[in-house]
C-alpha cells in the first residue's frame, strides 16, 4: 500500500479503525476515511495522510459527491457494514441495503475509473457468506448477495487489469459482536493479515484461525458445518 491513495469506508468502526493505522505503517500517500456521520471520525482529524469524508452508501447522492472528491484513489476497501442480529422473518433488509446494495452502488460508482485505473477492491464480506447461521441470518443472506456480486465484479474488471478481493472473516471484537460469548479475532490481526494477503494477490482472504477452519470444513464436511450453524437456534 505504499504510496497508494486509498478509500476506506466504515472507517469508524473497530475493524475500520484497525485499517487506518495498519495502512499508516505501509506509508500510503493519502487515506479518504469514510463514514456516515462525520463527527464519529473526529479523533483522526488531524493525522497526516488522512481526509474525512462523509459518505452513505445507500444514498446515490452522497456516493456521488464522495466518487467526485475522492476521484484519485488506487485502493477501495469496502468495509461498512451491519448486523441486524435478524433472524429469517424478523428481517427488515436493512443489511441488504447496506452490506450489498450499498457496497455495490459504491463500487458501480467506480466501474468506469476502475476500467481505465488498475484499482484494487477489496470488499469485506463474512465466513457467513458461505453458510448460513441462522441467528444472524439477515446478514448471512446479505453476505452472500455480496460475495456473489463481488465474484461478477472481479470477472467484469479482470480484463482491464483491476483487481477483486474478498475477505472472509470469522467473529470479530468489534460492535457488530458486542455480547457474543464466542472466540474472536483482534481487528488489528485481521487488518494486517488483509494487507499482507492482497499483496500476495490472493483474492479470496480468510484472515483468522476459525475462518480458515470453516472454510476447510465447507470443503470436507459442509453438511455438518450447516448442522452446527443451525444450532445457533436450535430450542
Amino acid at each position: 500500500m505504499q504510496n497508494k491513495t486509498i478509500l476506506i469506508t466504515g472507517a469508524n468502526g473497530g475493524l475500520g479503525n484497525a485499517f487506518i493505522e495498519a495502512l499508516l505503517e505501509q506509508n500510503p500517500k493519502k487515506i479518504y476515511a469514510a463514514a456516515r456521520d462525520i463527527k464519529t471520525l473526529e479523533h483522526l482529524k488531524n493525522r497526516n495522510n488522512i481526509e474525512l469524508l462523509e459518505l452513505d452508501i445507500t444514498d446515490a447522492a452522497s456516493v456521488q459527491a464522495a466518487k467526485e472528491r475522492a476521484n484519485d484513489i488506487d485502493v477501495l476497501i469496502n468495509n461498512a457494514g451491519v448486523n441486524s442480529n435478524a433472524r429469517v422473518f424478523g428481517a427488515n433488509y436493512h443489511d441488504l441495503e447496506v452490506n450489498y446494495k450499498g457496497t455495490a452502488n459504491l463500487c458501480k460508482s467506480y466501474f468506469e475509473y476502475a476500467k481505465e485505473h488498475k484499482m484494487q477492491i477489496i470488499n469485506i464480506s463474512s465466513i457467513a457468506a458461505l453458510c448460513n447461521l441462522p441467528i444472524m441470518a439477515e446478514y448471512s443472506i446479505s453476505k452472500s448477495a455480496l460475495h456473489s456480486f463481488t465474484q461478477a465484479l472481479r470477472a467484469e474488471l479482470k480484463a482491464y487489469g483491476s483487481e477483486v478481493y474478498e475477505v472472509f472473516p470469522g467473529p470479530i471484537d468489534t460492535r457488530l459482536t458486542e455480547g457474543a460469548d464466542m472466540p474472536k479475532a483482534d481487528p488489528m490481526d485481521v487488518a494486517k493479515e488483509v494487507i499482507k494477503s492482497v499483496a500476495t494477490q490472493e483474492l479470496e482472504i480468510y484472515p483468522d484461525g476459525f475462518a480458515k477452519m470453516i472454510k476447510e470444513r465447507l470443503s470436507t464436511d459442509p453438511k455438518g458445518v450447516e448442522a452446527d450453524f443451525a444450532m445457533s437456534v436450535a430450542g
